[in-house]
């Protein structure tokens, strides 16, 4: 029992089967979809919680319904392939870097793709095609997303210092 809970804390999609599958896809479909239609509203969250209220959007409503979204995804894949880290946290700058765009209509579908390439990408490495040895899920994530966040902060930092 340890045993299968440490697999588990390791992250991996080896584990996830196509029984599974029935439960875990048509959840994630659908919470995915309904975020598709959080991009307008989180579009006017841009500008400010003010400008929200002006154009008529609730806050309240689109925080309790991004935040329930992003629950129902991470608990959905986190049931099944286990913690996995850094794909929530480095994809979506990577994305936004990639398409130079803040607009979450194209940024939303975009950061979804962007997660699963990195992700599978991910599983490949810690496969290590040709070695019987597996890698756990989470150090090849922490490998790739860690570098983006560090490269963000500090990119940040920089942006910030040169208005002063």
């Amino acid at each position: 029992m340890i045993q299968a809970y440490l697999a588990w804390t390791f992250g991996s999609f080896a584990n996830v089967t196509w029984r599974e599958m029935t439960v875990f896809l048509p959840i994630c479909l659908l919470v995915c979809t309904a975020s598709l239609f959080t991009g307008k509203p989180l579009n006017g969250l841009l500008l400010g919680e003010t400008y929200a209220r002006s154009m008529g959007l609730s806050f309240l409503a689109i925080r309790i319904i991004v935040i329930s979204i992003t629950a129902i995804l991470v608990g959905c894949v986190t049931a099944y392939c286990g913690p996995i880290g850094f794909i929530g946290i480095a994809v979506p700058h990577l994305a936004r870097v990639l398409i130079a765009s803040s607009d979450h209509r194209i940024l939303l579908p975009v950061t979804a793709i962007t997660g699963s390439i990195v992700a599978l990408c991910a599983d490949i490495i810690a496969q290590l095609p040709g070695h019987a040895t597996v890698l756990p899920l989470n150090a090849v994530t922490a490998l790739i997303g860690s570098p983006v966040i560090i490269w963000f902060i500090l990119s940040r930092q920089k942006h910030q210092r040169s208005f002063f």
